[in-house]
């Protein structure tokens, strides 16, 4: 099996360090590692120097302070409408089509239990759990990649909240995803960073995705209901874009999220797909007509794991709050 690593702190300012999670207890690491490239790197080629950094001694983890084990250096790609249930709700073909992959800026990634900012003017403010893969090898070229040869190219696995500003992707010129989904704080990742051995990749389909509004579940699904699988994405993006050690790729999240597309927010859409102000508005009524949107106050909470809990990724828990 792989294991479990952390960046945490002390304290709020505190300087950060590394760690090995086993249960409720942080192992530290005695060489401080620049980000999590090069920690993948020592772990993935230097083993055993790695092993022999991890401490005797142990801290408790309920005593510390998460930072996300993945830093902002690197590209984050993303895969929509990657399960069946989430393809249906956003009144997609279910034909399952075009593997969707769009970026978002890496800037909006933070802390697993940091506050998420709804930004000035959102209103559409929505959340979307999400299985996070972490590159251990660059691809500079097409490539073409079966499962069987996944662990190649995959390191490690972390959990992530793809946050998203519905009014702000459908309100700006050609349905702008990227500033949609792009804000500060629209990134939690972690706590857990789990770096896999090729035994991990044998459950890779059975971890499963819960997220909970104010301590009631609306999301949950398994990673054996992905659509377009990792293989098949990397595949894919090989053939047009490179990527380093280190980067992520976001693989989509389940039915149960807060926008829905029903016949009138499509109306919304089309009927004033040149006209910003109107289709923003419009669409914005549509969905508040029905839904709850996240608001300041609200309280988050998401966990990726295996049923046997052998690979487990920790808890996310974030309260929503307005910028400033």
């Amino acid at each position: 099996m792989g294991i479990s690593v952390v960046n945490y702190r002390v304290s709020e300012g505190s300087g950060s360090s590394w760690g090995v999670l086993r249960g409720d207890l942080i192992y530290p690491l005695s060489q401080s590692f620049s980000d999590h490239k090069e920690l993948m790197a020592c772990y993935f080629s230097e083993r055993e120097k790695f092993n022999g950094l991890i401490s005797g001694a142990s801290v408790e983890s309920k005593d510390m302070q998460f930072n996300s084990p993945v830093s902002q250096n690197v590209q984050l790609f993303l895969q929509g409408l990657n399960y069946a249930d989430h393809r249906a709700e956003s009144g997609a073909s279910q034909d399952h089509g075009e593997n969707l992959l769009f970026l978002k800026a890496p800037s909006s990634i933070c802390g697993p239990n940091e506050t998420i900012l709804r930004p000035k003017g959102c209103q559409l403010l929505d959340y979307e759990i999400e299985l996070a893969l972490v590159m251990k090898e660059s691809i500079a070229g097409p490539v073409e990649v079966e499962h069987s040869d996944l662990s190649k190219y995959v390191g490690g696995l972390v959990l992530c909240n793809d946050v998203s500003a519905r009014d702000f992707m459908f309100g700006s010129p050609m349905l702008q995803w990227y500033r949609g989904k792009s804000q500060r704080t629209f990134c939690p990742m972690g706590p857990v960073l789990y770096l896999m051995d090729e035994e991990d990749f044998k459950q890779f389909f059975s971890l499963q995705l819960t997220l909970k509004l104010n301590g009631v579940t609306k999301q949950f699904a398994s990673t054996d209901q992905l659509i377009h699988r990792p293989a098949e994405t990397l595949t894919e993006i090989s053939s047009f874009a490179n990527l380093e050690a280190g980067d992520c790729i976001l693989t989509g999240t389940p039915g149960g999220v807060l926008v829905n597309a029903d016949f009138k927010t499509g109306l919304a859409i089309i009927l004033n797909l040149q006209n910003d102000k109107k289709r923003r508005d419009k669409f914005t009524r549509a969905q508040l007509a029905q839904t709850r949107f996240l608001e300041p106050g609200d309280v988050l909470e998401l966990s990726i794991k295996t049923p046997d809990g052998a690979i487990d990724l920790g808890t996310q828990r974030n309260e929503i709050a307005d910028a400033r």
